[in-house]
């Protein structure tokens, strides 16, 4: 070993490029380089997911630190501290042998060590909505690959002694090369995506058979909608809807180049924003002939700054519709309200407490198999009856049966569509439960509005009454009062409330005092599976359970 390391410590009779003295400690700098880079890439993977989260926007990522109180980048730094202190130790206990400078990197070994675990705790937190391996994200991840490599590189050349050092206190650096990796691929990516929409585009353009768009947006309610709809419509049309929750110009993109057909007669698209101009743009881009605005509130406040700027941009779709167009909106909420008014096209309004227009529902009946209600079209009626759970679904589906209406369907075919109306995912759906709990899913609201239907349609079922919560987000400066009011509205049906997480903690639990509940039956917990872990413990066969948002990993 001795005399085989004094041979590779003399070969320097070929130049080696960046000053280095010999080949062997060329490609050694390499092969370390190369690896950082890609240990850097594994415990990246939660700044990767939350800029994937926030739809690439810097902001989003940047008020993660601060709604975390930087404590990811406080694990890194602790990270790069007892690798460096490890190193260290080991250059100690080796200095006797550093005559072979590649002793010098024995004490990586604990920095790899270190890493491998602080990634493996990483990918087992459990998490809502993984990260995507799009192509976008792979041409990110690849530039970030070379950065930490570039840097690495170049760090182990400038000082022989402090290499290993260097190379420790790399993680620090993550959030930066994220950054610059993300602003290096930003110009590639919007021609990318430019290119994608054009394509759309021109394949709506060129359609040689008729077809109608269908534009839905608003602050809540529009994946119901646009489901309720396509369902509806499919009673005599040929229907091709956006899947899922894709409601973005790229979304919309992949649904037109791929799912669209010459046989399909009708477009329903969803529309999604986060700032004033998104909405204008996704119309500009499918050119909608019919807008639906699903309601009107305070969701996504934190977003657009303003009530006013929001229902700006949600009145964007009513001022972009193609000529001779028409608008609907489900007047529930005074902004929608406010919104049917201020509209100057052909334009109908429903609302369940208006029996005065063209359509309107009476003698509604809720519980906890479903709704039935008369449902009354521009002079038809028909009773209908539907498994999905509230009178937020009933109004929904009055919404979406105006417009089925107006496009042809008769009250038959409508009532038909209503009878085969399943849950949307995650929206107070009924899920099936190994202990004979009778579980309401409704993880994926986060509005004011929908969680006050959640806890009234839970108010119909009997048994006692759990609900298990973080309560709700994006609401701007309302964000404690309405989780005070949650607190308040939920004191008066739930029997036990599981509270998860800080963030809304403290409003939600002062609401709950103020509403007279009993602070013996609040529990706090981290995580949802700390809160599954409770219901396991208390909850009995029959009871009740309401899974009221669940927090995005950005809040995590």
């Amino acid at each position: 070993m001795h005399s085989f390391l004094l041979a590779v410590d003399e070969f320097k009779n070929v130049p080696v490029p960046f000053g280095i003295d010999s080949w062997v400690t060329f490609w050694l700098y390499f092969v370390i380089a190369f690896s950082n880079s890609l240990l850097l890439l594994l415990i990246s993977y939660k700044y990767f997911q939350i800029l994937q989260l926030s739809g690439y926007n810097l902001k989003g990522l940047f008020a993660w630190f601060t709604d975390t109180k930087f404590k990811n980048y406080y694990l890194l730094i602790m990270l790069s501290f007892l690798s460096a202190s490890c190193l260290l130790m080991t250059d100690v206990l080796l200095e006797s042998f550093f005559k072979y400078r590649i002793l010098t990197f024995i004490g990586l070994i604990f920095y790899i060590i270190f890493t491998a675990i602080f990634a493996r705790n990483q990918f087992e937190t459990p998490q809502k909505t993984p990260l995507r391996y799009t192509k976008r994200m792979t041409r990110m991840c690849i530039i970030f690959c070379l950065l930490v490599f570039v840097a690495t590189f170049f760090l182990t050349t400038i000082q022989i002694k402090f290499s290993a050092i260097f190379v420790c206190i790399t993680p620090v650096f993550i959030p930066i090369f994220v950054i610059v990796a993300f602003l290096i691929t930003a110009p590639l990516e919007l021609l990318i995506n430019h290119y994608y929409v054009k394509k759309a585009m021109n394949v709506l353009n060129s359609r040689e058979n008729p077809l109608i768009v269908i534009g839905i947006t608003g602050s809540y309610g529009k994946t119901s909608c646009k489901n309720i709809l396509s369902c509806l419509l499919s009673q005599r049309y040929k229907v091709c809807s956006s899947p899922y929750s894709y409601n973005t110009p790229m979304g919309l993109s992949k649904t037109i180049l791929e799912n669209l057909k010459d046989e399909h007669q009708i477009l329903v698209c969803e529309m999604g924003a986060k700032c004033t101009g998104d909405i204008e743009y996704l119309t500009r881009m499918i050119k909608p002939t019919i807008g639906i605005i699903t309601g009107i509130g305070n969701q996504h406040l934190a977003s657009f700054g303003s009530i006013e700027n929001l229902k700006n941009t949600k009145f964007e779709l009513i001022e972009n519709l193609k000529k001779g167009g028409r608008a609907y909106f489900n007047c529930d909420t005074q902004g929608a309200l406010e919104l049917y008014d201020r509209a100057m096209c052909k334009k109908e309004r429903t609302s369940l407490s208006d029996m005065n227009g063209k359509y309107f529902v009476d003698d509604i009946k809720t519980g906890e198999k479903g709704s039935t209600f008369n449902l009354h079209l521009n002079g038809d009626s028909v009773k209908c009856s539907t498994i999905l759970l509230g009178k937020h679904n009933v109004s929904n589906i009055l919404l979406c049966s105006a417009v089925a209406y107006d496009l042809g369907l008769t009250k038959g075919e409508i009532r038909e569509g209503i009878e085969r109306l399943l849950p949307s995912s995650h929206r107070l759906a009924i899920v099936p439960s190994n202990n004979a709990l009778v579980v309401l899913d409704d993880a994926f609201n986060a509005s004011v509005e929908g969680s006050n239907a959640a806890l009234e349609v839970l108010a119909s079922f009997s048994g006692r009454k759990f609900v298990v919560t973080p309560g709700l987000i994006e609401l701007g400066t309302e964000n404690f009062n309405a989780n005070f009011e949650f607190g308040k509205n939920m004191a008066k049906v739930a029997d036990e409330v599981i509270i998860v997480g800080v963030e809304n903690r403290d409003a939600i639990f002062d609401g709950l005092i103020f509403g007279g509940f009993d602070e013996k039956n609040i529990t706090n917990v981290g995580s949802l599976p700390q809160a599954t872990t409770i219901l396991e413990m208390h909850a009995k066969p029959h009871d009740v359970v309401l899974f009221e948002n669940d927090l995005p990993d950005n809040y995590n």
